[in-house]
């Protein structure tokens, strides 16, 4: 039986994955006249200002190799990003803004904003701080998760 800590927490990842489906929606309509969709947006957000292997992309946005490929492919495809050689190694290339790409994040950040300030307008940023503040809290311990059942996983090889 959950605590009612875990019970309040539980709630609160139901109403995130609820929210994060609104968001991915909204995102979508968004950046649909920009010739983007919300995922490609994400990916755009990583390497506007650095280009980024594949596999950098997919850590910072918790998404899978193969489908951070795929939507690179999709960016370059299009004209939006460019693969690049990476100094650091032969094989993994370096995904990159092209112009029009930077020119096209900028102007849906533009609208971002606009979106932002209006979804804002009756919340306190004293309760924006705090919200934002649990959320990494919940991140970190996510991420610590991920990494000791990454270790057990690894003993448990090593043990077969």
């Amino acid at each position: 039986m959950p605590t009612s800590r875990g019970e309040a927490l539980s709630g609160l990842v139901w109403e995130i994955l609820l929210t994060a489906g609104r968001l991915t929606e909204f995102g979508n309509r968004l950046t649909a006249p920009f010739g983007l969709t919300a995922a490609r947006w994400q990916v755009m957000g990583v390497i506007v200002h650095r280009a980024a292997t594949i596999a950098e992309i997919g850590r910072r946005l918790s998404q899978s190799r193969q489908g951070v490929q795929r939507l690179g492919d999709e960016l370059a495809r299009e004209g939006f990003a460019l693969y690049s050689p990476n100094p650091k190694h032969a094989r993994a290339k370096l995904l990159g803004p092209t112009p029009q790409g930077a020119a096209a994040y900028r102007e849906v950040m533009k609208l971002q904003a606009e979106w932002m300030d209006a979804l804002s307008a009756k919340m306190q940023v004293e309760n924006i701080a705090a919200a934002r503040a649990l959320l990494a809290t919940l991140a970190s311990g996510l991420e610590e998760g991920r990494t000791q059942h990454a270790a057990q996983g690894r003993e448990r090889a090593s043990d077969g």
